[in-house]
């Protein structure tokens, strides 16, 4: 088969950086055309995919947008419950008496009932395990882990 030497116009930074990945332009924009004409080259294929991953990208810009609102969402929780327990926590540390307005409060907030509160309260004020009382769900997972160790 006889080869014709040709003149292809290209951008100088492209053309530099395609030899640098590409050892042989020449057999490459040959069998590129060889594909094409032959109809191998798969374009519409190529456009599909395309499509497919344009439709994901939107699809994971979703999803984590979501897993922002989500931790957001959780996050607040978390306050809101570290929060009514530490009113609980410091009131009751100090006057070893409970508010029953912050008692409410507290069951409504961290979702326990009375007894289990106030045994959770009573053990932290006597337990010799370190416990950081800014934080609710640190005092459940210390109290929970101590109560299974019994």
């Amino acid at each position: 088969m006889t080869k014709k030497n040709i003149n292809v116009t290209i951008e100088v930074e492209l053309l530099k950086e395609a030899k640098e990945q590409i050892p042989n332009i020449s057999s490459f924009f040959e069998s590129c055309l060889r594909n094409y004409l032959n109809g191998t080259f798969p374009v519409s294929d190529a456009n599909k995919i395309l499509q497919q991953i344009g439709q994901l990208q939107a699809d994971l810009y979703l999803l984590n947008q979501n897993n922002d609102v989500q931790q957001k969402i959780k996050d607040k929780e978390n306050l809101e419950k570290d929060k009514a327990w530490r009113f609980l926590w410091n009131d009751y540390n100090t006057k070893l008496i409970l508010d029953d307005r912050l008692m409410k409060k507290a069951i409504e907030v961290l979702g326990m009932d009375n007894d289990n509160l106030e045994e959770i309260l009573d053990w932290v004020l006597l337990t010799d395990v370190k416990v950081d009382t800014n934080y609710w769900e640190d005092v459940l997972k210390k109290y929970n882990k101590h109560k299974d160790e019994l």
